[in-house]
């Protein structure tokens, strides 16, 4: 089945949740002609809208912070699969904030996640990876669309299930 089935309930999702946060968020896909297994379709589904939520939430500025930092006030969400060979990759980007990597080692450290030490000593991908954890939020005060510290976690669970991975990239200030 195309995933473009599951990919076409975004744009609403992006719409409202943007008008709910004050911000203005371009969604885009692209892939939306590759197919899966119905099965894994509809187990992907529910992953992808935190990931959405989270992108929309923690990782899109305010209209006047993007201004400010000299980006375009809209930001922008994209959501794409590619096959290659026998698997396919769906990525989630956005033109957002980055993640904060000091607050993330902050926060595994505040629940004794890691010892400074072993957060001194990790790469980048392994300290963003740790956003996965059950019950990690760098969120200062919880709403209805995230600071649970439930979503990440979720997905990697749902994905590992599926037999995949889970890989988060990010550049301060630029995206993830």
């Amino acid at each position: 089945v195309p995933v473009g089935q599951v990919f076409d309930r975004f744009p609403r999702l992006v719409r409202d949740l943007a008008k709910k946060e004050g911000k203005k968020i371009r969604f885009e896909s692209s892939g939306g002609d590759i197919e899966l297994d119905r099965i894994v379709l509809d187990d992907i589904g529910d992953p992808l809208i935190h990931l959405v939520r989270n992108a929309v939430d923690h990782g899109i500025e305010a209209p006047e912070t993007r201004k400010s930092e000299g980006k375009n006030e809209e930001g922008c969400v994209l959501l794409s699969a590619r096959r290659e060979k026998s698997h396919v990759f769906i990525t989630i980007e956005d033109d957002g904030q980055g993640l904060d990597i000091e607050s993330i080692k902050r926060v595994a450290l505040e629940k004794g996640l890691y010892s400074r030490d072993v957060l001194s000593a990790m790469r980048d991908e392994d300290i963003y990876l740790i956003t996965t954890h059950p019950g990690f939020s760098t969120k200062k005060e919880v709403t209805d669309i995230s600071g649970r510290g439930v979503g990440l976690d979720v997905v990697k669970r749902k994905v590992e299930d599926l037999s995949g991975g889970v890989s988060i990239e990010s550049k301060k200030g630029c995206g993830s």
